[in-house]
């Protein structure tokens, strides 16, 4: 079978054509596993069967190696890690063994000569791909006197793994390490004078919170870099990835607490309608920016639930959770010109709307109030100046 590792969201094959390729996106079609890794990492070596593949950072003195063990060679995440490891004639204290997304997953810090003369330390992560079968094992690191400063880097990247073929809403592994979940609690809030009951894991918060501070810690990154919009679509794109699965419970109470409202207008599509009810809602929250120095001012989705305030960056992707968990395709939009955020819905109704790859989606204001789906201020009307976040 011939191997497939997409590069740079287009497929290429590295191995054949002998470039140096800047990655952004790695995805292997056969054995099912992606990384959404920071820009200006770029493949500065690999293995001609395609198992191995080593990324250099352009800017940062962080590499990442991906290995890939296959056909049982190791039928634990934990020996594979540690078989590696040893490899480097790393040191290492003890490889902590987590669940996530259904596997038994192993997770390590390191240090070894054996890739910098003047000494590495970074993250080990092992986990098993979907048929058992096969083992991914992934090593990123900094030399030793960068290491400390490049830490949320290292770990961002790490965190961006997805296994499986097909859509993975869910924590990355890292966090998943980090927090495991807790027991659940009780929340309610009120939607169009509706009660909603609903719970949530007493850790989704501080989780989510992790996220976002550390793909803040990235994005600052890029602020003054040629990539820095790849770098902002990224930051959306991975937050958006960790709450979804989050709000799984609390967007099934809404509808159903909400379905009464939405079954009065008949002959009207349910979701044009739950869409205005959330819109209303978002719009009449406590308008809120937490701009502590190197902080990011996003409210994560699971604090605006327990009315913590928000703003319309973090209430447009918190829309956008909840509409795809309807099964409306949602995309956010930001404008770095208008210092603003809004969410787009692929309803056919009259409106303001954006085409991104052909879907034409209806923009929605969310910290104005009063404004309805499709109605955007003239002075933000500009399509060019609105970047699009494609969800994954």
């Amino acid at each position: 079978m011939k191997r497939r590792i997409s590069i740079l969201f287009s497929i290429l094959f590295a191995v054949l054509l002998q470039l140096s390729l800047f990655a952004e996106e790695v995805i292997d079609h056969d054995y099912g596993y992606s990384l959404d890794i920071p820009e200006g990492y770029k493949v500065v070596g690999y293995t001609p069967d395609g198992t191995s593949y080593q990324f250099q950072h352009s800017k940062l003195p962080v590499t990442l190696v991906l290995k890939l063990y296959t056909n049982g060679t190791y039928k634990k995440s934990r020996i594979a890690l540690k078989e590696t490891l040893s490899k480097l004639s790393a040191q290492y204290e003890n490889v902590d063994s987590f669940y996530w997304n259904q596997k038994i997953c192993s997770i390590t810090t390191f240090k070894s000569t054996a890739t910098n003369k003047n000494g590495s330390k970074g993250w080990a992560l092992s986990t098993p791909l979907d048929d058992e079968e096969n083992t991914l094992v992934l090593l990123c690191y900094a030399d030793e006197k960068s290491a400390p400063a490049c830490e949320q880097f290292m770990i961002s990247t790490l965190n961006s793994l997805e296994t499986g073929k097909g859509t993975n809403r869910k924590p990355g592994p890292v966090t998943s390490y980090a927090y495991p979940g807790a027991e659940k609690k009780q929340i309610t809030f009120d939607i169009a004078e509706k009660t909603v009951r609903t719970e949530i894991d007493t850790e989704d918060s501080e989780a989510a919170q992790f996220v976002i501070d550390c793909e803040f810690a990235v994005l600052n990154l890029y602020a003054n870099d040629e990539l820095w919009k790849e770098a902002w679509q990224r930051y959306y794109r991975l937050i958006f990835r960790d709450s979804y699965s989050r709000l799984d419970m609390a967007a099934k109470d809404i509808k159903s607490t909400l379905d009464p409202l939405i079954k009065k207008q008949k002959g009207r599509n349910e979701n044009e309608v739950i869409n205005e009810l959330l819109l209303d809602w978002v719009q009449n929250m406590e308008y809120k920016r937490d701009s502590k120095p190197q902080k990011s001012d996003f409210t994560n989705s699971i604090d605006i639930l327990c009315e913590k305030g928000s703003d319309c960056d973090s209430r447009s992707l918190l829309l956008c959770c909840l509409m795809e968990h309807y099964g409306t395709k949602a995309e956010l939009f930001i404008s770095r010109i208008y210092s603003h955020s809004v969410y787009g819905l692929n309803l056919d109704i009259p409106g303001a709307k954006i085409n991104v790859n052909g879907i034409n989606y209806l923009l929605n204001e969310t910290t104005a109030k009063n404004i309805k789906p499709g109605l955007i201020a003239q002075d933000q009307s500009k399509t060019e100046n609105w970047i699009p976040v494609d969800l994954p």
